[in-house]
């Protein structure tokens, strides 16, 4: 038996990456695990990947941009399983440019996937959650909503704007038996950070980490799957640092 043994677990951004490791972590632990992501194809496929090593995961294709398909996504978990215990908001998107540079059109993407997404995500998954009494929510922020290099201003700013709006939920909705966190993973060997890595990021993350190196998505899924267990009861409302101490540099 594992730990989410019988839960009903939805990961957005969940087909690669933190959400990918997560939602595989999940499965591994027992847990009935939906896989969001816009990506019909990636989606279908790291669900049937996963359904072939035996476990039960299924794909939820759609758009956490737009607020009509997170609904529509939260009554398909709902007509199959009739619950959810679990949301992990993972999907996120970065458009790497300098201030005078970002368009409007940026702005929109990366607003509407990395906040708005999440946040009515949360709210969707939360209506079924109190209807049962309980759950978990852990959105995955970023080190840069805490210490923003240049070329992030408006990736930090959603990721600011989430931190804050998880904590004002989880005064919200912890008296009934909700808890809701987020995680500032720093620099994470994820498909987004390696297209951008070369020998000086490289230098730099060793430089600026006290443990050397960049984290692994699987060290994060750790994380999340620690907040969304009862051996988190009693935490709600924080942002945890999973950075490789990288925060403790500046």
């Amino acid at each position: 038996m594992g730990e989410f043994q019988d839960k009903i677990c939805v990961v957005t951004g969940g087909s690669r990456g933190i959400g990918g490791a997560a939602a595989r972590r999940f499965c591994e632990e027992g847990a009935t695990c939906f896989i969001v992501s816009r990506t019909a194809r990636d989606v279908n496929e790291y669900a049937e990947k996963l359904r072939n090593e035996g476990y039960n995961a299924r794909g939820l294709p759609g758009d956490v941009g737009n607020y009509e398909e997170i609904k529509r996504m939260t009554k398909e978990v709902m007509d199959q399983c009739g619950k959810i215990d679990v949301l992990v908001n993972a999907a996120g998107i970065l458009r790497r440019k300098a201030g005078l540079e970002q368009t409007e059109e940026d702005w929109d993407a990366v607003v509407d996937i990395n906040l708005k997404g999440a946040y009515f995500f949360s709210v969707e998954a939360a209506r079924c959650m109190i209807a049962a009494g309980s759950g978990a929510i852990v959105n995955i922020s970023s080190i840069q909503s805490h210490l923003v290099v240049q070329e992030r201003s408006v990736y930090a700013a959603t990721k600011g704007g989430m931190n804050k709006f998880t904590a004002g939920l989880a005064n919200e909705w912890g008296s009934a038996g909700i808890r809701i966190n987020s995680i500032s993973p720093g620099f994470i060997a994820t498909e987004m950070v390696m297209k951008v890595m070369n020998p000086e990021l490289e230098e730099y993350i060793k430089r600026t980490h006290p443990l050397g190196r960049p984290g692994t998505p699987q060290e994060v899924a750790e994380a999340i799957l620690f907040l969304a267990s009862p051996r988190a009861a009693f935490i709600t409302g924080i942002d945890l640092s999973v950075d490789g101490g990288f925060s403790t540099t500046k």
